[in-house]
């Protein structure tokens, strides 16, 4: 993949304290890279002045924290707007160029690797809005998302999970229970038997590929489990048993918190449908102790937006915030960001451009520099916090990043785009259920 963008060739940051396996900073060290890999302990001096020395062979890294690159392990990069009916507005380029500006947000928010849980093609490239190559995060897809109706329309769950892997899927995303678009009382029914959870894990194995399953709770998450699918998207009502043997089972939870608070807050605005408010609600009270008992049970956790819609993408340090709200340290909450993620990345086939997670010899040099330290509140959802992202050893300025994440007038036509509600509920209700009519509004959620 092109790793090209605006940037400079750095080989060593000087007396930086880097996160270390624990989720903790030590004493300041020397970080190099050659050929995209981290070497730890250069020799020397560091060079005059604090920051991005532009043009030189050295970052001082005095005063500065550096972290994995951060991982965003559910996002949905193509979707520009809350409901399809509303996406299928947007013609092909304004979508495109949407989508070019969310990949550039991501990165200049320091977000070097992304899985994208339904919207975007493997076939998407960017576009060239400088005479350098825009650069982009480490990507991995699941194509499309397999729900009831989409099995049903494809003749059956194997026909469905086929198609996507045959789309370039690395990533089968089945959606298991309801969420919070299906009408009041859906409950926790699986979508799918354990069998055709099986079948798609099956499929999905003999391709190469990896199983993540949209579960909120019950049956489905046990049959996530016994399938032998490698992510549990959301957990809400994840229970201690189940918690201790998805860990057994080496899975991760991917919770996504930050979403359902931003939809719970749309429904007060009036931007969203009364009508989801009582399952949205219990929702955001049930969600932090699922969180806490993954970590109690020693259940692998990675961060996940859920983002899809412009004001959302790039905004994904906020989410690990979302975390320490909910119980974790800081420190655990770092290491979901980067090398929670970078692990789940990793274990699908041909993953060659999957990230590391770790800042250690030999270790693929994405990272990012920070002013402040990223275990304070807020610190990784400032933009101003972040120095400079490094991505496969190249050295990414975000001032130049920002400009190439804005939608410009002549781009498509973004005052379309940003009218459309400000949430993205991860999918259409199971069974081909109709969303409620929404009411427009301009509101950004924070």
């Amino acid at each position: 993949m092109d790793r090209g963008g605006d940037g400079v060739t750095v080989p060593v940051v000087r007396g930086i304290r880097a996160l270390d396996e624990r989720g903790d900073f030590g004493a300041p060290v020397d970080v190099s890279w050659a050929s995209g890999r981290f070497r730890i302990g250069a020799s020397a001096e560091p060079a005059p002045g604090s920051g991005i020395a532009h043009g030189s062979d050295e970052i001082d890294g005095t005063g500065l924290w550096m972290i994995p690159g951060l991982v965003d392990a559910h996002a949905h990069l193509a979707w520009h707007a809350f409901d399809a009916a509303d996406r299928a507005l947007l013609s092909e380029s304004e979508t495109a160029a949407a989508t070019d500006a969310a990949l550039a947000r991501l990165l200049a928010a320091g977000f070097t690797s992304v899985r994208d849980a339904g919207g975007l093609a493997p076939s998407h490239r960017p576009g060239n809005p400088s005479d350098d190559p825009l650069s982009i995060p480490r990507l991995q897809h699941s194509v499309t998302m397999i729900d009831r109706s989409a099995a049903d329309a494809a003749g059956g769950i194997g026909p469905a999970v086929e198609a996507a892997l045959a789309a370039g899927a690395n990533w089968v995303k089945l959606v298991a229970t309801a969420s919070v678009a299906s009408p009041p009382g859906s409950g926790l029914d699986p979508v799918f038997t354990p069998g055709e959870v099986r079948d798609a894990v099956r499929l999905a194995e003999q391709a190469g590929a990896g199983v993540m399953v949209h579960a909120w709770g019950g049956a489905a998450i046990d049959a996530a489990i016994e399938a032998g699918a490698l992510s549990i998207e959301h957990g809400i009502f994840l229970t201690d048993e189940q918690a201790c043997r998805a860990a057994e089972r080496g899975m991760t939870l991917v919770p996504t918190l930050r979403i359902y608070r931003l939809v719970q807050r749309m429904i007060g605005e009036g931007s969203l449908p009364a009508a989801f408010r009582a399952r949205v609600d219990e929702a955001v009270s049930a969600h932090p102790a699922a969180v806490l008992r993954a970590r109690d049970a020693g259940l692998a956790l990675a961060v996940g937006t859920d983002s899809g819609t412009p004001e959302q993408h790039g905004t994904g340090g906020r989410e690990v915030d979302a975390l320490v709200a909910a119980g974790l340290a800081p420190e655990e909450a770092l290491l979901a960001a980067t090398r929670g993620g970078a692990e789940l990345l990793a274990r699908v086939a041909h993953a060659d451009d999957a990230p590391s997670g770790v800042i250690a010899d030999g270790a693929i040099a994405d990272a990012v520099i920070l002013r402040r330290d990223p275990r304070d509140p807020g610190a990784l959802g400032d933009p101003d916090a972040v120095v400079a992202v490094i991505l496969g050893g190249r050295v990414l300025d975000p001032a130049v990043l920002r400009p190439a994440g804005s939608l410009a007038e002549g781009e498509g036509s973004p005052s379309r785009i940003a009218a459309a509600p400000h949430a993205a509920l991860d999918h259409p209700a199971p069974g081909g259920a109709q969303r409620p009519a929404t009411t427009r509004t301009r509101k950004e959620p924070q």
